[in-house]
């Protein structure tokens, strides 16, 4: 096999995740429907086609394991039922709700088959064929169609295009520009190629997190002491190519507090305190002193340069957002008490239990759950989300289509925690006391816990606003955990001091 067919499948996945970032963030169905498709098809076919063969296999012997693995995989299955589940509702299409004068009560008209997923618009539904098909066959494409190599590539390749991105925001605050790419222009506020500041700021902090955790690998496993050593990779690398993250990492963590979401600078914070804690003092034992002295120094520019740079780009504006994060603002925004939009979305569940109102239904469904003083004080900008993921996928896929979501996140992520469990065993049975002296954190690679602590922040931003509406946002979050057991080595192969 060529080198161009041995990495078509790594092209195409790259490919994938670009356009998502520069189209519109992934926003702009319209510019989307054109593209991901065929990109998702083509990336389906390259994976059964033109796998990654190892050294010892032959492309035929790839393609056989690939399969093997597929058919396997609880994933595929939880695949291929949530995008059958998303295709019923094009042809089970019910009229929109009504309100009958006469009764002086809403209609809800039935679909043609009751018992199964419907949706009431068809073409906004289909928005969501866009979403998670695409990102779920590109989490199976890179769990079994790339080796470990590639899988790293493929996650620095995302925190370098959000490096990119990162970029144009400042060039486009610089410019002073009040149109979006200097194409469309918008009133509001934005950042980069995301309309909305909560979408940049759920991305570029997910990105942050990846990068920083990337560098921080690089920097110690030239330096990492026996018997903390759990990853196999090139060693002797110049200073420039040990470093080469920290660029990103920057301009990522910049980009997040930039973006102005509030979310973002809580939880870009809270990422960088946790990752900062984790390099200084978690890690400190497995690198040699002057590793140490040069994670610190690092890590003190890093915070530096956030500091400095929130000074330079948009201050009173930064300022403003910083003053708003207050402990009840937060609790109100997570819990939606200051909204009706948590306590509708769940009226709406409570009807609509099994398969919930089909995509982008709760703005058609919502009028009639609306007291007359929620109509009075109706919210007209970004009144068609509930700014809470959970509650909106529960209210327009029901509890089919929520847990089929659950479901995909837990398989990929439970295996890693099930990995690191076997390493930490087979370090403490290969190299007895020493391997007890790494403890739990040792055996856990520095991508893994940025994977873990980037992921869990969008999470958490899910429960105030909308990150996993954007494909952007859902393609990283999900490529992150298929990409992160390139670090991992194989749990019972021997090790040496």
């Amino acid at each position: 096999m060529n080198w161009f067919a041995k990495n078509i499948l790594l092209f195409h996945l790259i490919g994938l995740t670009v356009a998502l970032g520069w189209i519109h963030g992934g926003t702009r169905p319209e510019l989307l429907v054109g593209y991901v498709p065929w990109m998702t098809l083509m990336i389906l076919e390259w994976l059964l086609v033109f796998p990654q063969a190892r050294n010892s296999e032959t492309l035929a012997d790839a393609r056989r394991r690939v399969w093997r693995a597929l058919v396997r995989d609880p994933l595929f299955y939880v695949t291929l039922l949530l995008s059958l589940t998303l295709l019923i509702p094009l042809f089970n299409v019910a009229a929109a709700p009504y309100f009958d004068r006469t009764l002086q009560v809403w209609v809800n008209p039935k679909p043609p088959v009751t018992w199964l997923p419907y949706c009431v618009r068809p073409s906004h539904h289909a928005v969501l064929l866009l979403w998670f098909p695409p990102a779920l066959v590109a989490a199976l494409a890179t769990k079994h169609g790339l080796l470990k190599k590639a899988k790293r590539a493929l996650l620095e390749a995302i925190c370098w295009n959000g490096a990119a991105l990162s970029f144009l925001g400042f060039l486009q605050i610089w410019s002073g520009t009040n149109k979006l790419l200097w194409l469309t222009p918008l009133e509001c506020y934005f950042f980069s190629t995301f309309g909305y500041p909560n979408f940049a700021g759920a991305f570029f902090t997910l990105v942050a997190a990846l990068s920083i955790g990337l560098w921080f690998h690089q920097v110690t496993e030239e330096h990492e002491l026996a018997p903390f050593a759990v990853s196999s990779s090139d060693h002797d690398r110049n200073a420039i190519d040990t470093h080469r993250l920290l660029l990103p990492a920057v301009l990522n963590l910049l980009a997040a507090f930039a973006s102005l979401s509030r979310a973002a600078i809580l939880l870009g914070s809270i990422v960088l305190f946790v990752l900062a804690i984790y390099m200084v003092v978690f890690a400190w034992k497995r690198v040699s002193q002057g590793a140490r002295v040069t994670i610190a120094a690092i890590v003190a520019a890093l915070l530096f340069v956030a500091t400095v740079s929130m000074v330079v780009f948009k201050l009173e504006e930064f300022k403003k957002e910083i003053r708003s994060i207050t402990p009840d603002a937060v609790y109100e925004r997570v819990t939606g008490t200051g909204y009706y939009h948590a306590r509708v979305a769940k009226e709406m569940f409570k009807d609509h239990p099994v398969f919930g109102v089909g995509g982008w239904g709760y703005p058609i469904y919502i009028h009639q759950y609306m007291t007359p003083e929620d109509k009075k004080n109706m919210q007209i900008v970004g009144g068609v989300n509930v700014h809470n993921d959970s509650l909106q996928f529960l209210a327009e896929q029901g509890l089919v289509g929520y847990g089929l979501l659950v479901l995909a996140a837990l398989i990929l992520a439970l295996p890693l925690v099930w990995q690191v469990w076997l390493i930490r065993r087979s370090l403490v049975e290969n190299q007895g006391a020493e391997g007890n002296r790494a403890g739990l954190l040792g055996c856990i690679p520095a991508p893994l816990v940025a994977v873990w602590v980037g992921t869990t922040a969008t999470v958490c931003h899910s429960f105030g606003d909308l990150p996993f509406r954007a494909p952007s946002v859902l393609v990283v979050w999900v490529l992150a955990f298929a990409c992160v057991p390139g670090w991992l080595p194989a749990a019972g192969k021997k090790r040496s001091s």
